[in-house]
């Protein structure tokens, strides 16, 4: 288990208006996937990391530790496009992207759509695909399956390739 010492530090330390070193982010975000945080942890450091300068070398090791964390997925063999929308562009529209993705592989090409549930609108592409049945995974083998069947299309939700 993590030691609660060293968040309360790190809080302090960012709401000096301090920024964090590139492997000190990677660490924290790593923390947080592997659940040695708790939620009101997790809370206070976004609250509080918020309230600064984000900078390259922070996003640098977050980018890191999700790369990290995340379920590869090599679709290179099926010449696969990718259809991801704005999320969180709070116009009240539709789910763009996710129509887009249908009407793209209903055109014959190979879709590789990435989303996720809702944020700040209505639905997100995982709220409109989960609602009419599909089932989410990280199984790679099942995910090129989808790639060949006939809509020629596969969903890689963020959740599911990235531990929350």
């Amino acid at each position: 288990m993590v030691n609660r010492k060293k968040m309360k530090e790190t809080l302090q330390y960012l709401f000096d208006h301090k920024t964090l070193g590139k492997e000190d982010a990677k660490k924290i975000l790593r923390n947080m996937a592997e659940g040695k945080y708790n939620d009101s942890e997790i809370a206070a450091f976004i609250s509080v990391y918020l309230m600064r300068s984000i900078t390259v070398e922070e996003l640098s090791g977050f980018r890191d530790a999700l790369l990290e964390l995340c379920t590869p997925v090599d679709l290179a063999e099926f010449n696969t496009i990718d259809v991801c929308g704005t999320g969180g562009d709070e116009k009240n529209t539709f789910n763009i992207s996710t129509l887009t993705s249908f009407l793209v592989a209903g055109a014959g090409e190979k879709v590789a759509k990435h989303g996720n549930y809702s944020v700040s609108s209505a639905c997100g592409s995982s709220n409109v695909l989960e609602y009419y049945g599909y089932t989410f995974t990280n199984q790679t083998d099942r995910l090129k399956r989808g790639i060949l069947i006939s809509i020629t299309s596969v969903f890689c939700m963020r959740l599911f390739l990235i531990p929350p």
